[in-house]
């Protein structure tokens, strides 16, 4: 609630325009001279206090990021914090967890759930607008979040509540987004296998209501997302998890199956990285995995599918000349993802056949390594072909309405590279870092074309340059300097598990 000084008591006309009204009985001399009827003058003593909140969140919303100055208003920092980072994943653009929807409040809340949010959310806005006063609050909040949750858990009836299951999904997304170093398995799945325990103490029989279930099916991501890039197997319970989720929930889009192929993709890693496999095994299961992820590219719904538009001269903004439209980021998220898996188990492949190239008949083997370079050399292009959308191509952000002649405009390929038309918002920055793991598996792949690598490298620093999105250039920089780093290392110090769809 805000004191807003001594408010007029002039009617409605005179004080939408700014005019001095003389407060006359029946109308007021302006309204007569104007000949319209006068509304009548206000009541002052009811009109000392209004409610600002909604307003000052609005404000806060409204901001773009890369301008956006915490210290530029005053509500509390965590509070700015709470509103942008809801704004993505609750309400807005995201909607991935928009089972916190009842928990924005923090008047109420659980201390423990309270901290978690707010870590979260700082930890969030630093990243959005690369503040260091904003990290350093996220990581008190995380400590003395941690602090509370273990008080929590000493307690049944608080451990079995939805409010600690909350807590350690969102303890482990603050870990995801702050994360900047590799990290080791134990401390890359210690959040996801806790939130698993609590599921486990509660039954999964206790997870019905529509909000329980999409709690479930978050979890089931942040779990086989973990595992993947640790290295390690998904825990059996997941299976049971999932098909009770799957069951209630309806769910089977794409992202859903894909899903389903990403946990034999962990599997089958793991087991690689052990050497629970010969050669023989590691390369007929990862042709078997990849002829299910094709069967699901076949599969796509026409909803999911994309619109490829050619251009007929050369551009800094597209590669080989064509780029593709998407109807949002969360298909672009969905087909990128099966197609970097693609190009890794391809990378497996040839990595098997060149190592033991004489276990092998010449003529198979040879056919099998062209098969894979050929196959990476298509995904790769493909990957390269869903940036222009989100970088900054205008024809190719209109996407499906699109002319064959606008399509060979120079205006239209080229427009971003003046700054003209295209606006950075927090969406549109994230958009972008979505791509930067994608475009590094293109560029970093021993099958892709050396001219695919250069351009991917070029995009990167535009992105660093354009979005302000420092992590690009890093990755640009370890593709230029051909520094060999492991695929999920570099995804690791992305963070991107953070803003998976």
């Amino acid at each position: 609630m805000v004191f807003c000084g001594r408010p007029s008591k002039a009617c409605q006309r005179c004080r939408d325009r700014k005019l001095r009204c003389d407060l006359r009985s029946g109308s007021c001399s302006q309204c007569v001279r104007a000949r319209v009827a006068c509304t009548g003058y206000r009541d002052t003593q009811q009109l000392r206090i209004r409610n600002e909140s909604q307003a000052v969140r609005r404000k806060v919303l409204s901001r773009n990021a890369p301008t956006f100055d915490p210290h530029s208003l005053t509500v509390s920092l965590e509070l700015q914090a709470r509103d942008v980072f809801f704004a993505y994943y609750v309400t807005g653009t995201s909607k991935t967890w928009d089972f916190l929807k009842p928990f924005y409040g923090p008047t109420r809340l659980p201390e423990h759930l309270k901290l978690s949010i707010d870590a979260v959310s700082l930890a969030y806005l630093s990243h959005q607008v690369s503040s260091d006063a904003a990290l350093a609050t996220a990581r008190e909040r995380y400590v003395s979040a941690l602090r509370m949750m273990n008080k929590a858990l000493q307690s049944p009836e608080v451990a079995a509540t939805d409010a600690t299951l909350l807590a350690s999904l969102l303890l482990d997304l603050f870990e995801k987004i702050t994360n900047s170093e590799p990290r080791n398995i134990e401390s890359w799945t210690a959040h996801v296998n806790g939130a698993l325990a609590l599921v486990r103490l509660r039954g999964l029989e206790q997870f019905q209501d529509p909000s329980a279930l999409r709690i479930m099916a978050r979890l089931s991501t942040n779990v086989i997302i973990s595992c993947v890039a640790s290295d390690s197997r998904v825990p059996p319970e997941l299976i049971a998890l999932r098909t009770h989720t799957e069951k209630l929930l309806n769910v089977g889009d794409p992202k859903w199956r894909l899903s389903d192929l990403m946990i034999h993709y962990a599997n089958l890693q793991s087991d690689i990285r052990h050497g629970h496999l010969s050669t023989e095994e590691c390369i007929s299961m990862s042709l078997e995995l990849d002829s299910k992820l094709q069967a699901l590219t076949l599969d796509m719904p026409q909803s999911w599918r994309y619109k490829t538009t050619i251009v007929d001269r050369e551009s800094d903004m597209v590669y080989n000349y064509q780029f593709d439209s998407y109807p949002d980021r969360h298909a672009t998220q969905t087909w990128n993802v099966l197609r970097l898996v693609r190009v890794l188990l391809y990378e497996s492949v040839l990595e098997h056949c060149m190592a033991t190239y004489g276990d092998f008949a010449a003529g198979a083997s040879s056919l099998l390594v062209r098969m894979a370079y050929d196959n990476i050399k298509t995904l790769t292009c493909e990957i390269c072909a869903s940036v222009p959308q989100y970088v900054g191509c205008r024809g190719a952000t209109r996407g499906w309405l699109l002319t064959p002649e606008e399509s060979k405009s120079p205006q239209v390929v080229d427009s971003a590279r003046d700054g003209g038309e295209y606006r950075k918002s927090p969406s549109q920055i994230l958009d972008c870092y979505t791509l930067i793991f994608p475009m590094y598996v293109a560029g970093g792949s021993m099958g892709s074309p050396k001219s695919l690598k250069l351009w991917v490298i070029k995009q990167l620093y535009y992105i660093s340059s354009h979005f302000d999105i420092r992590n690009a250039e890093l990755v640009g920089r370890i593709l230029e300097d051909g520094t060999h780093v492991n695929t999920w290392t570099v995804y690791a110090i992305l963070g991107s598990y953070a803003f998976a769809a």
